[in-house]
C-alpha cells in the first residue's frame, strides 16, 4: 500500500507532467503542415522526409497482429487521427494524447494496475498496400513516442500496423477516409 508521501509524490509528477514533456529535446523544424506548440513532443515529418532521415531507434516494440490476445478496447483512451499522408500529431491530436497520458499514468501509479498498451495504425484506402502499411506503423510509432515523452514507460508500449485492413467506415467519402486514418488504443492488464 502506498504511503501519503509516496501518493503526495505522484500528484507533483502527475502536475508536473505537461511542463516535463516540453523539456524534452526538440527535433529541428522542418517544413511541414502540422500545427505545433512549444510544448509538444516532436511531431513526425511527412513520408517523403522520413525517407531522407536515417531510421531512429523503436520506441515501442512492434508485434504482429497473431500475437494481440488479451488486448480489449478501454473507453477512456480515445483515437487519434491524422491528415492523408501524415504521422505527424497536430494540435488536437496533442489534447487527446496528452489525456490518453494522463490517463494511463493515473492507471499505474495510483491504481497500482500493470498493463501493456497496444497502439493500432490505420489508414484509408489510397496508395499500396506496403504504403498503407509503412505511414499505419508511423502513426503508430508516433503515438508511442509520444506517451514515452509524457513518462509512459516505453517497456509498456506495443504497437502493430494494419494498414488499411481494419476501417470503421466502408463509404467511400473523403469524410469516411478520414475516419479511418487513426492510431487506435487498446489495453491488456498482466
Amino acid at each position: 500500500m502506498a504511503t501519503d508521501w509516496s501518493k503526495s509524490a505522484v500528484l507533483v509528477l502527475l502536475a508536473l507532467l505537461p511542463t516535463l514533456a516540453g523539456c524534452a529535446q526538440q527535433a529541428p523544424k522542418a517544413t511541414t503542415q502540422s500545427v505545433a506548440t512549444p510544448n509538444e513532443p516532436p511531431s513526425v515529418p511527412p513520408l517523403a522526409e522520413q525517407a531522407q532521415q536515417p531510421p531512429s531507434s523503436p520506441v515501442g516494440e512492434s508485434v504482429s497482429p497473431q500475437n494481440l490476445e488479451g488486448f480489449a478496447d478501454e473507453p477512456a483512451l480515445k483515437d487519434v487521427f491524422f491528415e492523408s499522408d501524415r504521422a505527424d500529431i497536430v494540435r488536437e491530436g496533442t489534447i487527446i494524447m496528452r489525456a490518453n497520458a494522463r490517463w494511463l499514468l493515473s492507471r499505474w501509479l495510483f491504481d497500482n494496475l500493470d498493463y501493456l498498451v497496444l497502439i493500432e495504425g490505420h489508414t484509408d484506402e489510397r496508395g499500396t498496400r506496403e504504403e498503407q502499411f509503412a505511414i499505419a506503423e508511423l502513426r503508430a510509432t508516433a503515438a508511442a513516442s509520444f506517451l514515452k515523452a509524457m513518462s509512459v514507460p516505453g517497456s509498456r508500449l506495443r504497437t502493430v500496423s494494419y494498414g488499411s485492413d481494419r476501417p470503421v467506415c466502408t463509404e467511400k467519402s473523403d469524410a469516411c477516409a478520414a475516419r479511418n486514418r487513426r492510431v487506435h488504443f487498446r489495453i491488456r492488464r498482466t
